[in-house]
């Protein structure tokens, strides 16, 4: 087998540790709190500097509960050609990986990127957009199927991008960057079907 031809196994295309999606939340969290620890020395009295500790304490606490208890934290997407199926696991920092998804896929199918925005609203109160960059698996019905989605920065487009050609290059299917390139299905030439009444015709005469 050539290093152009997919493999006949399962293949992991896409692994994100949980420890390295709860990293960014735990080092934003010890720069806030080495950022404020000066204050605690300027503190007026004992009652101040409790009431900050607690405050501070609380952060931690919430953080790492949520971190904790969120079992959607890390994510893994493998492709088995042999089964044309594509699955996507998530685990938390005390559980496993667990199947979230599996999609059987089919020649005719393509993998394809798409970018969604919604409007959210904003902790002031105000409105915002949030950009989700996502992998879809496309049927010849124009039917479609999210793979998965990736929202964030700049960054996480190019990184849909990369993941679904990976996907596509591994199960042997199109990829298409946007569902525009997605080629429409060409309906019979007309001269076949006038073959076909000439044909009746004669048959009658």
């Amino acid at each position: 087998m050539s290093n152009n031809d997919p493999p006949t196994h399962a293949v992991v295309v896409y692994h994100k540790s949980p420890f390295t999606a709860a990293l960014p939340w735990v080092a934003g969290l010890i720069f806030v709190t080495l950022m404020i620890s000066p204050f605690f020395e300027s503190a007026p009295g004992p009652f101040e500097l409790c009431s900050m500790i607690s405050v501070l304490a609380i952060f931690w606490i919430a953080l790492l509960g949520i971190l904790i208890t969120n079992e959607k934290l890390g994510t893994k997407i493998s492709v088995n050609p042999n089964q044309s199926e594509i699955s996507v696991y998530s685990r938390g920092l005390r559980t496993e990986f667990k199947q979230d998804l599996n999609l059987e896929y089919h020649n005719s199918d393509c993998i394809v990127n798409r970018v969604r925005t919604e409007s959210v609203t904003t902790r002031d109160g105000g409105s915002g957009t949030a950009t989700h960059y996502e992998i879809h698996l496309f049927r010849t019905n124009r039917t479609h199927e999210l793979i998965f989605s990736i929202n964030g920065f700049s960054l996480s487009k190019f990184k849909a991008k990369r993941i679904a050609k990976k996907i596509a290059h591994i199960a042997n299917l199109q990829h298409h960057k946007k569902p525009s390139e997605i080629p429409q299905q060409q309906p019979p030439p007309p001269e076949a079907e006038g073959d076909e009444a000439i044909q009746f015709g004669t048959i009658l005469s």
